[in-house]
């Protein structure tokens, strides 16, 4: 019970922190509305440029990606950000980004070639999906916190994975069927608004519920790396 408590104590911890960052910082739940613009412009762009469009494509979304996980870390580690962290953010991890989805395609194609006609390929192909989602999950956060890069990434991901899946996946699981709820109640809210501003409560919903979820993952990555049960515990006995 003890060791439950300790558990529930860095949850609660991480939520406040990431409330507290978010209430500071509520205008960066305006930038996956940004990404999103960014990426619909580069697909109707790039759409006629076939194989070398996919690519490009793939470049841009990486790009953002690197810019969010830039926001991300400066929320986490200084309770601030802002719009140069945005700008700037594009390039800060690009290339870790692209390194790991460069190591994850080469295998999955390969995968997917090969059970292409094995039968319930398509089920089986998706369950290694299931299984790298599940031990690479907290990959982002790796990125941005630890100086951990290229095949050790993946391997870290899977040893933390292996240590914390329990204190790591039950409240992003929780928060995660809140969010949806969470917007789906503010659809069901905004229905009989004008258009425009349906699509404005639900952008900005969306970001803030997305940004509240990165900041909380950041916290409680940095809560449960580096660290065992029995150290938590420990410190959660000696809390002041």
């Amino acid at each position: 019970m003890t060791l439950l408590r300790a558990t529930l104590w860095i949850y609660g911890s991480a939520l406040r922190r990431s409330w507290e960052c978010l209430t500071k910082n509520w205008v960066v739940s305006f930038a996956p509305v940004a990404y999103g613009a960014i990426l619909s412009l580069t697909v109707t762009l790039v759409a006629p440029l076939g194989i070398i469009g996919g690519l490009i494509l793939g470049l841009v979304s990486q790009a953002c990606a690197s810019s969010a996980l830039h926001l991300i870390r400066n929320i986490v580690e200084s309770g601030k950000t802002n719009f140069n962290d945005f700008l700037g953010g594009f390039t800060v991890y690009f290339w870790e980004l692209l390194t790991i989805a460069f190591i994850l395609w080469i295998p999955m194609r390969l995968a997917w070639m090969a059970l292409a006609s094995v039968p319930n390929g398509a089920l089986i192909y998706f369950m290694i999906q299931v299984a790298l989602y599940i031990l690479l999950n907290p990959v982002p956060e790796f990125i941005y916190q630890t100086r951990v890069s290229g095949v050790d990434l993946l391997g870290a991901s899977y040893n933390f994975i292996v240590e914390n899946w329990i204190e790591w996946f039950m409240p992003i699981i929780v928060l995660t069927v809140a969010g949806y709820l969470a917007l789906n109640t503010l659809d069901a809210v905004a229905i009989g608004l004008p258009g425009l501003v349906q699509s404005f409560v639900s952008a900005f919903s969306f970001g803030l519920l997305l940004t509240y979820f990165m900041v909380f993952r950041g916290f409680l990555f940095a809560e449960l790396h580096g660290t065992t049960r029995r150290s938590r515990l420990y410190r959660y006995n000696a809390r002041t």
